[in-house]
């Protein structure tokens, strides 16, 4: 018996068709923008400013929050003084 081995090696290439470039871009899809959300917005304005601006306006901001959460808990504790603790332990549901 005699065996025929054949080693044939063939390379195929796929060429694509050439399409002429459009001299004007397609419409922009509404689906495919990039939505503008606040960390896109501070990131444009962030990147307008030193990292040291960045850090003074980032203390200050901390600072303003914290204060206006203070002065809401000062004035939550002094409207429920004036009101008694009974009543106010009514309104939560506990007498």
């Amino acid at each position: 018996m005699t065996s025929i081995s054949s080693n044939s090696s063939s390379t195929v290439t796929q060429t694509k068709p050439l399409i002429p470039p459009s001299p004007h871009p397609p419409p922009p899809n509404p689906s495919t923008r990039i939505p503008v959300t606040p960390a896109v917005l501070r990131s444009i304005f962030a990147s307008s400013r030193t990292p040291h601006e960045e850090r003074s306006i980032s203390r200050v901001a901390f600072f303003r929050f914290a204060g206006f959460l203070l002065s809401c808990v000062g004035i939550s504790l002094a409207a429920a003084r004036g009101r008694g603790i009974k009543s106010g332990a009514g309104l939560l549901g506990v007498v």
